[in-house]
């Protein structure tokens, strides 16, 4: 792990994400974006946040090839 420490504010993830500041604090209460607090604020590790944006990433499905059966009227 490397000895960065530019830790970010709850306000600039939310402006990174385009979300309600009250939308990041949901998502560090409920342990879907891991946070640091000291004392009563919240910091996030960029690393953090980058895991947490690959793991709602939306992959496409691999389109199986489907064979189409003839209907027969």
């Amino acid at each position: 792990m490397k000895n960065s420490y530019n830790l970010l504010t709850p306000e600039q993830v939310a402006g990174v994400l385009q979300l309600h500041v009250l939308t990041i604090y949901s998502y560090i209460r409920q342990g879907k974006l891991d946070a640091i607090r000291l004392g009563r604020h919240y910091r996030i590790a960029p690393e953090d946040l980058t895991r947490f944006i690959e793991s709602n990433r939306i992959r496409k499905k691999q389109q199986a090839t489907r064979r189409r059966k003839s209907r027969r009227v």
